[in-house]
């Protein structure tokens, strides 16, 4: 999927066994093909003074979700400590996708 210059997206970096949260982020360029150069909203730099700017993959971008989420099947997306993740309802409990682990209330 193509994203054009100033597009706000979200970058959901995959990780082995865990889904990681999304951040929203702003299109900055694209770099070849296959990769993005991104300003994140709600992710700074190191030394904490600007806003973090970086080069993701495409696989890591995804457009913004709908503003009116609904829930479908036992699944929803929560937006936790500054950024997206995904959930699934399983055994009344929420848990993260592919591991079954429980999310922790004090994450809410």
């Amino acid at each position: 999927m193509a994203f054009r210059h100033k597009e706000t997206v979200e970058i959901h970096k995959k990780q082995e066994g865990f889904s990681g949260p999304y951040y929203t982020a702003t299109i900055l360029a694209a770099i070849g093909k296959t990769k993005y150069l991104v300003r994140y909203e709600t992710r700074f730099a190191e030394d904490r003074t600007r806003l973090l700017t970086e080069a993701v993959d495409e696989a890591d971008v995804r457009p913004l979700p709908p503003t009116n989420l609904e829930v479908s099947d036992n699944i929803v997306d929560a937006y936790v400590n500054d950024g997206w993740i995904h959930l699934e309802w399983e055994d009344g409990k929420w848990v993260y996708p592919g591991n079954s682990r429980e999310v922790p209330s004090s994450d809410f």
